[in-house]
């Protein structure tokens, strides 16, 4: 056995190491090198996962084309006639006058496209529809509940949270999905479960992931490892249509995705903790032990990182130990009232917030319509819009890079506007114009998604990041939920609809506005923490 010698650092070298960061200490053990490579496949999984749970209403609770079907009983005596609508009939005297209109309570459905779908199943069709919009609603409300996860997340760390939340999914559906196979039930005990079951699918490891894949390379890299997450969500849509397609059976469905999710369980055991993370909690010890894996498996030697390494410990033990000296022990109110009255803490807060809300809700609502086209085989609209919404995510990672993330976003905003003004003018075109503008539309707005969830992360310290990006997928989620209510209500008023393309494109030129407020962060290193001090000194934000 050969002992490697650690090499001492020059004068220059100690003076300059002052000012060294731990995401420099991962530079020099790698940052994107076979320990990264394999992780970002293995981690890759878990958005792929999320984009799944997230589509599989699309096709679960698929609507399909349905007749209504009036009993022998009344056809025998009574003239009756079927409104288009198949919601409802009308029973008309000998004279062909309307006699009184009754709702229908039973359809005929054709199944050839989405097989057995629960909308079917349940009859959730006419005017049972709004209980099918609840399927939906409650995955939302679930994926509201990342807020608090983010929180989470910042107090027990990536490694721990991304395993509860699995296995928090994985039991969910095993027993929602073994009584809804085995346990006869009511119909109204079936949708039940499955409330339950997308409730618990909305608090996905997307988020989580998501932050890892950040904080194990270097902001020099986030670009790289924030696209692979947003790609691989779209590789989700396309997975869960792919299997929509073969198995055309929503129970069927459903265990399919949890056989998916039991095939993430192994890697579990290998998750690594991120180490921005671990130098927050002081966990030098394990730090130190993550750095000489990734430095092992990268081929790096300790004496490239190492010394660095020990001024970076040295550094943050010296703060640690100042803050304690000159610093009053605040309570927790005080610690959540320091960080309230922060003004550009909660201004990053805020307008992120207001970014999340506005571009998810332009999401769904584009992808909506995109979904509402007749004119296309829907397992082939989802895989186009799913490829498209891909490329809107690889497009401006390429300008991103040079261009910094402030740019590309609000270059990607202006075209949603013009897609937005532009699209009421497309109502009588051909249809070739209309999916074209709305392909557009879906490019613009997820290439704008992309960049927030580079930029976002980017803005907070590691260590409220978790909570900076559970409020602002809250916000998102929020938008994502009430998009959709506001088309179901306006959606036969063909001047109403006009008016609101015109109010979210001026939502979003304001989203533009507050964008110049916020800072650039390309190639900025991650911070620790919230720097509560009020004067900097011009050296350190020159050196920063």
């Amino acid at each position: 056995m050969t002992i490697e010698e650690i090499e001492v650092l020059s004068s220059d070298e100690d003076n300059t190491v002052q000012n060294i960061t731990l995401e420099d200490v991962i530079e020099k053990c790698g940052s994107f090198h076979r320990y990264q490579f394999i992780h970002f496949f293995f981690l890759s999984f878990f958005p792929i996962a999320a984009g799944i749970v997230n589509f599989y209403y699309v096709f679960g609770g698929a609507e399909n084309s349905y007749e209504c079907q009036i009993s022998n009983e009344i056809n025998q005596y009574s003239n009756i006639e079927i409104l288009s609508s198949q919601c409802s009939y009308e029973i008309k005297d000998y004279r062909n006058q309307t006699i009184d209109t009754y709702p229908c309570s039973n359809w005929e459905y054709d199944r050839t496209i989405f097989g057995e779908t629960f909308t079917s199943e349940a009859n959730l069709v006419c005017q049972h529809s709004i209980r099918r919009s609840f399927l939906s609603t409650s995955l939302q409300i679930g994926a509201m509940l990342i807020f608090f996860c983010g929180q989470i997340t910042d107090i027990i760390g990536r490694r721990r949270s991304i395993q509860l939340l699995v296995a928090l999914l994985l039991i969910t559906s095993l027993i929602t999905q073994t009584l809804l196979q085995f346990v006869p039930m009511s119909i109204n005990q079936k949708f039940i479960l499955l409330l339950i079951n997308q409730f618990v699918s909305g608090i996905d490891t997307y988020v989580v992931s998501f932050l890892l894949l950040l904080e194990i390379t270097t902001s020099k890299y986030a670009t790289f490892a924030g696209n692979l997450a947003l790609i691989s969500f779209a590789l989700g849509e396309i997975v869960v249509t792919g299997m929509a397609y073969l198995c055309r059976h929503w129970l069927v469905l459903k265990w399919i995705i949890t056989l998916y999710i039991i095939a993430l369980v192994p890697y579990l055991f290998f998750v690594p903790e991120s180490p921005h993370w671990l130098l927050t909690k002081h966990r030098y010890d394990e730090l130190e032990k993550l750095l000489r894996q990734i430095a092992r498996c990268n081929r790096q030697s300790e004496s490239k990182w190492l010394p660095f390494y020990r001024c970076v410990i040295k550094n943050h033990r010296d703060d640690k130990l100042m803050n304690q000296k000159n610093k009053i022990k605040l309570s927790f109110i005080a610690k959540i009232h320091r960080v309230v009255t922060h003004i550009p803490t909660m201004s990053k807060l805020i307008i992120s917030g207001y970014i999340g809300f506005i571009t998810l809700l332009l999401y769904i609502k584009i992808s909506f319509n995109l979904g509402a086209m007749d004119e296309i085989d829907p397992y082939l609209n989802i895989i186009i819009g799913a490829i498209v919404e891909a490329v809107g995510y690889i497009v401006p990672s390429l300008f991103m890079i040079r261009y910094g993330r402030k740019p590309i976003f609000i270059l990607f905003l202006m075209l949603t506007v013009i897609c937005l003004l532009v699209t009421p003018y497309t109502h009588n075109q051909n249809h070739l114009i209309i999916i074209f503008i709305a392909q557009l539309g879906k490019f613009s707005i997820s290439a704008a998604t992309c960049v927030t969830y580079i930029f976002v992360p980017e803005l907070f310290p590691t260590s409220i990041r978790g909570t900076g990006m559970g409020f602002f997928i809250l916000l998102s989620r929020i938008g994502s939920t009430v998009g959709p209510i506001i088309d179901a209500k306006i959606r036969h008023n063909h001047s109403l609809v006009t008016q609101m393309y015109y109010l979210y494109a001026v939502l979003t030129f304001l989203c533009i506005v507050l964008t110049f407020l916020l800072p650039e962060t390309r190639n900025v290193p991650l911070a620790d923490k919230i720097d509560y001090g009020i004067k900097k000194n011009k050296k350190t934000l020159s050196n920063t």
